[in-house]
């Protein structure tokens, strides 16, 4: 019983760092096809990465719920923006709580022309944190929360120039 205790510990460790190793790539590989969705500029397309009953609060605007609704968000942003806006993703760190639940930060970048002035933008940072689940359905966002970096204040979507 003695020599059982340590083995057990053992085997806890060393599944929770095999499961953060294994759940990199995978959330990379997330990551990545999220990103593609994006520059698509297609808000149904995006939307299938968030979990049906999914939150998301961007900024200081208000809480959006559910998959339909965080859908129509992305609509009215994609209609304020230029095709050529595009995101860049980057994983800040990440944390996988159990096989089927991860928590990851992200800092994005996003460039491109305002579509009322067609004026370039300047590059715009913001960061985030994203809770994502794994289900049949492989992983999807139960949460979203982005804000810009200390000292910058976003206005509405697409009403930042």
């Amino acid at each position: 019983m003695r020599h059982l205790l340590p083995l057990v510990f053992l085997l806890i460790v060393s599944s929770n760092v095999f499961a953060q190793a294994n759940g990199a790539d995978e959330l990379q590989e997330f990551i990545k096809r999220y990103e593609e969705s994006w520059q698509s500029h297609d808000a149904e397309r995006l939307g299938a990465f968030f979990a049906e009953d999914a939150d998301m609060v961007v900024g200081i605007q208000p809480r959006i719920v559910g998959r339909e609704a965080i859908v129509a968000w992305w609509n009215v942003y994609f209609s304020h923006i230029n095709n050529d806006r595009l995101l860049a993703i980057s994983i800040e760190s990440f944390k996988v709580l159990s096989a089927d639940i991860a928590l990851i930060n992200v800092d994005t970048t996003t460039g491109g022309t305002h579509s009322e002035k067609d004026e370039v933008l300047e590059s715009r940072n913001a960061r985030g944190t994203w809770i994502v689940t794994r289900g049949d359905g492989g992983w999807r966002i139960s949460a979203l929360r982005a804000n810009s970096p200390v000292g910058k204040l976003r206005k509405a979507p697409g009403k930042d120039k």
